[in-house]
């Protein structure tokens, strides 16, 4: 219910004041009575003064009747208004004890709208500048007032490759490519002696080909940094997953450990669920192998499919595609990634930090990232 302040009920006698109010203040109460004439008081409000008690003879309302906690507080700073946080009081206006008051419009605003969740029941409290004080109110994921998308508050997971980004394929060893269809949409790079099967622009890859030369090798450098940041993301024990198949799962956005290998399981779907949020990000830790088997696919749901450029995987050896799998997001192991026939990686690319990357036939591309 919302909650309602008094008008202000002057003593009798003072000057200005109609007969009608005096009288009511003689007879101890305030029910229909009229309101008094803004004229009596050259700023129409009771004198200055006089106490802020909604509950005592001489109450005023604070000045300009707006909820500044610097001039006067409501209710000891709490809102408490349908416990939504929302100044409700019949459409922005002060219940007057039956009549309506424009000085209560409280210029126009509501309270601390959208922040305060009014099933869950949050105070919304105010402090001193009328923002939410309450913890709650920041705790977990909130609706954007403005836009109305879903904050998960993954954004600030968001790794940086830095000068790797552009490259599809990278690796600190040798890069082959067995097959004959396979198509990168992006740079390719190595630190090792040579990249193989590919033959470069204007075919395979679309983008540079940096073979053991500085690009590549400050790629690769950053590579580590990113893996080292990627790693060093605090996991919540609920979302450890060890011996758990990836196969069926549904992830929001946040942080995923597994502290040994990971895999999922053949004709299985992993499911990236953004829930709205055009921030979302993903990080899987993997401690030893991650091993995703044939036939098997990703998919991101309840956001574009450009969010899965924003799923890393940070494995702490090999990672291995195996055939025919659609497969999603950033691959940064520390040893060997290989993908076998027919996997595809898009959006998403492929690393391998200290040794290459193998290819079969494969698709790779990074062209839906910014």
């Amino acid at each position: 219910m919302a909650r309602t302040l008094g008008l202000p009920r002057f003593a009798a006698g003072l000057a200005g004041i109609s007969f009608a109010v005096s009288l009511a203040a003689a007879c101890g109460g305030s029910d229909g009575v009229d309101e008094p004439d803004a004229s009596s008081h050259p700023d129409g409000r009771a004198p200055d003064g006089e106490s802020p008690d909604a509950g005592g003879p001489d109450a005023r309302l604070p000045d300009s009747a707006s909820p500044d906690a610097d001039a006067a507080s409501i209710d000891g700073g709490h809102a408490d208004a349908d416990a939504g946080g929302h100044a409700d009081a019949d459409a922005g206006m002060l219940d007057a004890d039956g009549g309506s008051s424009e000085a209560g419009e409280m210029d126009g605003t509501v309270i601390d709208a959208g922040s305060a969740d009014a099933e869950a029941g949050l105070d919304a409290s105010l402090d001193a500048d009328g923002s939410p004080s309450d913890a709650q109110g920041e705790a977990e994921a909130h609706a954007d007032s403005e836009a109305g998308a879903f904050d998960s508050g993954t954004s600030s997971l968001m790794q940086s490759l830095f000068t790797a980004a552009p490259f599809v394929v990278l690796g600190g060893a040798t890069v082959t490519n067995s097959g004959t269809s396979t198509v990168l949409i992006g740079n390719v790079g190595t630190t090792g002696p040579s990249i193989t099967g590919l033959t470069g622009p204007p075919f395979q890859p679309s983008g540079t080909t940096d073979i053991n030369n500085a690009v590549a090798s400050q790629a690769v450098t950053d590579l580590g940094t990113a893996y080292t940041s990627l790693t060093g993301q605090a996991c919540s024990p609920a979302n450890h997953l060890t011996g758990l198949d990836l196969g069926g799962m549904t992830l929001a956005p946040g942080v995923y450990c597994f502290t040994s290998s990971a895999g999922q399981i053949a004709a299985t779907t992993l499911t990236f669920d953004a829930k709205g949020d055009p921030n979302a990000v993903w990080i899987i830790q993997v401690a030893t192998a991650l091993t995703i088997m044939n036939n098997t696919t990703a998919v991101v749901i309840n956001g574009p499919p450009s969010l899965a450029c924003r799923i890393f995987w940070a494995t702490g050896t090999a990672a291995t595609v195996n055939g025919n799998s659609v497969f999603l997001g950033n691959i940064l192991a520390s040893s060997q990634t290989s993908l076998l026939t027919g996997t595809t990686v898009s959006p998403g690319r492929a690393f391998g930090i200290s040794a290459g990357v193998t290819l079969l036939s494969n698709t790779v591309s990074a062209a839906a990232c910014p």
